[in-house]
């Protein structure tokens, strides 16, 4: 009877002696594998170890720090700084010299260009043609941050960028600009008329956080678990496509053929261009706004990598004929004394112009980055003249359009 127990229990006990110590095991490699590499493994997107949450907005660029991202098409590693301003490139003089043009470039990743290197990107780019077309040293400071929107970048220039004194701001508009201010907009505190005056991050209010979240943030083997679940429940579900605004698969529905009506939406994020021309009449610069289409309005295989396209709520296969989203950015912008240069025409009439894209990323490639700056500076060179001089104490002339 004992024997035949002891046969019994011998394999239970292994098993539950096997469940108690293959978890520390993983821990245990896991936390070598980190110690390895010198960066944490399970941080997600890689990108994010850039980004800190902000009381003002809402998120920025950690200071001072160094990170290498593969760039998805080539697999060429490009490394990225900050400076202490937590912007993407070399520290910039304070004062101002006062010989030199600066110019601050605000948007978000398409603009940031962490996929390309430094030299690469739109910013630098626009500096070599601004200095032979304006035959002075000219700065271009990339001041863009991922997921920034119009809304946001007023928020930065009137408390982070103030002290630069740029002589004019460029403020790129992207497609997808409409649904990232329907969501930071909820959060942003408000003026009394209506100007945005900061937009703190949910995570700095303390929330609480469940078990399973406390349990992650001090065993990697859990955090390890939660993510391979996370993965195989996003393979499993279906392809939904949805022109919800507020839906991962819905932000580039308002420019579709047969878009939503989104036009509350739309006229609330255009009306954050008011905003951020305020902020630059604080800082006494001019305001030049630029945009750029996203690759499904210019080629039907631009960013047709593996689950791009499905990522962003976009068919494969399919461009987006429709110029709604341009000529309601064009109408906001006249109607308000403002700016505006569109190269969504550059860039349909390019050659080759699905390589202006990343086929694995929704962003532009090198080819992208030097056609959008070439359509910037030969704007600037023809319309300078046109950008609206800075407004007394900020204050628009325009009667308030507001939300």
């Amino acid at each position: 009877m004992i024997r035949r127990l002891g046969r019994f229990l011998k394999p239970l006990l292994l098993a539950v002696l096997t469940l108690a110590v293959l978890p520390c095991v993983v821990e245990f490699w896991l936390r070598w594998q980190e110690f390895r590499i010198g960066r944490p493994i399970l941080s997600g997107d890689l990108k994010d170890e850039l980004v800190a949450p902000s009381w003002l907005t809402h998120h920025q660029l950690k200071p001072s720090r160094r990170i290498s991202i593969k760039n998805p098409d080539t697999g060429e590693v490009v490394e990225t700084r900050t400076n202490s301003f937590g912007l993407r490139g070399s520290e910039p003089s304070l004062p101002k010299l006062p010989e030199t043009i600066r110019v601050v470039v605000l948007g978000d990743e398409t603009v940031l260009g962490l996929e390309v290197a430094d030299e690469e990107t739109f910013a630098i780019r626009l500096q070599e043609l601004l200095t032979v077309a304006w035959h002075r040293p000219v700065e271009v400071i990339n001041a863009a941050v991922p997921g920034d929107c119009p809304l946001i970048a007023a928020l930065r220039l009137r408390h982070e960028l103030a002290a630069l004194r740029p002589d004019l701001v460029i403020c790129h508009f992207d497609m997808s600009d409409v649904a990232d201010d329907y969501l930071l907009r909820r959060l942003t505190v408000l003026g009394r008329g209506d100007e945005p005056l900061s937009c703190p991050h949910p995570l700095l209010e303390k929330p609480i956080r469940g078990v399973g979240q406390q349990v992650g943030d001090h065993f990697l083997v859990a955090r390890f678990a939660q993510r391979q679940l996370a993965n195989l429940w996003r393979t499993k579900r279906p392809e939904e496509f949805t022109d919800d605004i507020d839906h991962p698969f819905g932000k580039y529905a308002w420019v579709m053929d047969d878009p939503p009506d989104w036009s509350q939406h739309i006229q609330q994020a255009f009306s954050a261009l008011a905003d951020v021309h305020k902020a630059a009449s604080l800082s006494e610069s001019r305001l030049l706004i630029t945009t750029c289409p996203a690759p499904w309005q210019v080629s039907a295989r631009a960013s047709s990598g593996r689950g791009v396209r499905a990522a962003c709520g976009i068919p494969d296969g399919v461009v987006y004929q429709s110029e709604l989203p341009f000529r309601l950015l064009a109408e906001f912008v006249k109607r308000r004394g403002l700016v505006v240069c569109d190269s969504s025409a550059t860039f349909r009439e390019a050659p080759n112009s699905d390589q202006l894209f990343l086929s694995n990323a929704p962003r532009l490639s090198v080819a992208g980055h030097a056609l959008y700056a070439e359509a910037v500076a030969r704007f600037l060179a023809d319309n300078s003249h046109t950008l609206p001089p800075p407004t007394a104490n900020g204050n628009d002339p325009q009667t308030t359009e507001r939300r």
